[in-house]
């Protein structure tokens, strides 16, 4: 029996040991002071000299009187609430030609039924202000620098197109010519005219809105350096120094026949032209035309020259020729 209770009391007193070692997590601070520990529950200690009041909660293992974090206690009871969130609404498609002003005159007319009684006045005015304004800058007239023009074959000059009043919008023109003497170009307010062949033309220059103004040209024939007996092409060969020299020669045949020059004499007994004078040098053309005048004055004088008079003129007649006209008048 002795040997039985030995060992259980070792092992009591060993336990106890052990227990206080664990349990005692306090030390003295002072004679008088001694705290002695005694769990609480998990984490909780308590002062044994205050007895009925709660210590400050420290984590298990603090020393007692020490400053501890405070481990949160209270668990959260509420579940946090999603957050609503609302569809965004889908526009409804809608139809453009349903809803897309149709197009009417003034009181909602429909564009072909409009009459003189169902437009709305006040459009009316608008419409009468409109007009007023653009006639009050509108071109009124229009002229030209030149009314006529005298140019050589291959030659330009420009004109220059005024327009009244000054300031009228929508100045604009065009330009053409009756025949092809001449071509004719507008750039601005500038015309260009050339001369294309001997001859004669108007160019006549038209405003946008219909006003004209006009210039008169002459194309004259393009005078040569050349013998009086080099055959030439009828261009060359008439112009105003061979014409005036022709009408020369066949004065002085007549004044040579016998026939007076009477200066003062005024009328037109015959005529000849230079229509017919192609491919002939300057002599040939001479002879012929003095054989066409000593036969039409033969025929009004009946050769008697001497009871004769003469006067004689040179004009340019269409398309750059000339004729030589002849007045023949019975000396009284």
């Amino acid at each position: 029996m002795k040997h039985r209770l030995l060992p259980f009391l070792l092992a009591v007193i060993f336990g106890a040991a052990v227990l206080t070692a664990c349990h005692s997590g306090s030390v003295e601070s002072g004679d008088e002071a001694v705290n002695r520990v005694y769990p609480e529950g998990e984490g909780h200690f308590y002062d044994g000299s205050q007895t009925g009041s709660t210590a400050a909660t420290a984590p298990s293992g603090t020393v007692a009187g020490s400053t501890a974090a405070t481990k949160p206690t209270v668990k959260p009871t509420a579940k946090p609430t999603a957050t609503s969130v609302t569809a965004a609404t889908k526009p409804t498609a809608v139809n453009p030609a349903a809803t897309s002003p149709q197009a009417t005159i003034a009181n909602n007319v429909p564009a072909d039924n409009v009459t003189d009684s169902n437009i709305n006045p006040n459009i009316g005015s608008i419409q009468e202000e409109m007009n007023r304004l653009l006639d009050a800058y509108s071109v009124k007239s229009i002229s030209l620098s030149e009314t006529s023009l005298s140019l050589e074959a291959g030659e330009s000059q420009s004109l220059t197109i005024s327009y009244s009043p000054a300031d009228a919008t929508n100045k604009i023109s065009t330009a053409s010519a009756n025949n092809s003497n001449v071509s004719v170009s507008v750039s601005g307010a500038t015309v260009t005219i050339t001369g294309a062949k001997a001859g004669t033309a108007t160019v006549t220059v038209t405003s946008a809105n219909g006003h004209k103004a006009t210039c008169d040209v002459t194309v004259k024939r393009t005078e040569q350096s050349v013998s009086d007996d080099t055959v030439l092409p009828h261009d060359s060969l008439v112009n105003v120094s061979n014409a005036e020299r022709w009408t020369a020669e066949l004065a002085d045949y007549l004044e040579g026949l016998g026939m007076s020059r009477n200066a003062n004499l005024q009328g037109e007994s015959f005529r000849l032209t230079t229509v017919s004078l192609n491919n002939l040098s300057f002599n040939s053309a001479s002879n012929q035309l003095k054989e066409q005048g000593e036969a039409e004055a033969a025929s009004l004088t009946s050769g008697d020259w001497e009871d004769y008079e003469f006067n004689y003129m040179l004009r340019s007649v269409d398309n750059g020729e000339f004729a030589i006209v002849i007045a023949v008048n019975r000396i009284p």
